[in-house]
């Protein structure tokens, strides 16, 4: 016993020797942990949350400086039960559409929706950020067909969406409703494309293209061909020339399969794309022409000896990246 005693006692020595007091300062640990631990966190959910808060700043200022027009067209959407298709936006633009949905209510900052059709949803949406698209209708002389805001509720089950809300937006506004900025072809042959039928998709590489582009149109005279008038990553618009029997079905909502050609002044090659795509347009050209506008659904991707087909929602990616530094 005196042992231990003299062996605690020389400890108690050496701790007061180097500034030691014996005791552990619990509370003064944590309080310094704290003050460190705290400003780093606060931090964090300000970065995190940065576009809520800034949209909720800037929303706060808008109320107060323009209540009148706020009211006034928050009350148009509601008595006129307003359509709204709802996406997903972010700093690359308009992404997949989530909803269609009526204008029921404005509460509170929040605007109550009644759903009308909805897309299979599998991510957390809550305060995701998105944009409200709708016909566009006039206002003291400004037209107003879309707002940027941030879902407030949700509930969905399963994959289906059964309730949605959204804040009020910081403005009303107009803006180009194209997903895709699309690129002109001025001159033919600088965009090849061969299609096939969309009932090919599984063989399409070992049979001849249906129809095609052609070099030096000049030269082809009253044959059929292929003219491409612009192009997007999420479709193209393009021409059937001189349209004769042995085409492929071209009514809307038909599907072909589309090799894409692009020449690349970078690499002085041609970068090719695979796609199939559905007819959303047809109309009539110059000449007797067939116009069709196409949207893109699916991407070709190579695998071995054949292809396998990955649904695109919102574009072909890379094609998209690919316009982009084209146009550069």
């Amino acid at each position: 016993m005196i042992n231990y005693m003299a062996r605690s006692n020389y400890l108690h020595e050496v701790q007061r020797t180097f500034g030691g007091t014996g005791n552990l300062d619990v509370m003064g640990f944590f309080a310094q942990a704290l003050s460190v631990l705290v400003p780093v966190v606060l931090v964090i959910i300000v970065w995190r949350y940065r576009r809520k808060i800034f949209f909720s700043a800037a929303r706060l200022v808008t109320r107060i400086l323009f209540t009148r027009r706020r009211k006034i067209i928050e009350n148009y959407l509601v008595s006129r039960g307003v359509v709204l298709e709802i996406c997903l936006y972010s700093s690359e633009g308009i992404g997949r559409r989530l909803c269609t949905a009526r204008v029921t209510s404005v509460v509170g900052g929040k605007m109550g929706l009644q759903l009308l059709d909805t897309s299979p949803v599998v991510a957390k949406l809550r305060s995701a950020r998105v944009i409200c698209l709708m016909k566009p209708f006039a206002y003291s002389g400004k037209r107003i067909n879309a707002f940027v805001t941030f879902i407030s509720h949700m509930e969905r089950r399963g994959i289906v969406i059964k309730e949605l809300s959204v804040m009020t937006p910081v403005r009303y506004k107009h803006i180009i409703r194209r997903r895709h900025s699309r690129q002109r072809v001025a001159r033919e042959g600088t965009v090849r494309v061969k299609i096939w039928s969309g009932r090919k998709a599984n063989t399409f590489w070992m049979m001849r293209p249906e129809l095609q582009t052609v070099n030096n149109p000049a030269r082809y005279g009253e044959y059929t061909r292929l003219a491409v008038e612009n192009i997007s990553a999420g479709g193209m618009r393009m021409y059937v020339v001189n349209p004769k029997g042995g085409l492929p079905p071209l009514q809307k909502g038909s599907q072909l399969v589309l090799r894409v050609s692009i020449w690349n002044s970078k690499t002085k090659k041609y970068t090719y794309f695979t796609a199939l795509g559905t007819i959303r347009s047809r109309f009539s050209g110059r000449g007797g022409a067939i116009g069709l506008g196409i949207q893109f659904t699916s991407e070709g991707e190579p695998v071995g000896s054949r292809y396998t087909w990955r649904a695109v929602d919102g574009g072909i990616k890379s094609l998209g990246k690919f316009l982009s530094q084209r146009q550069d």
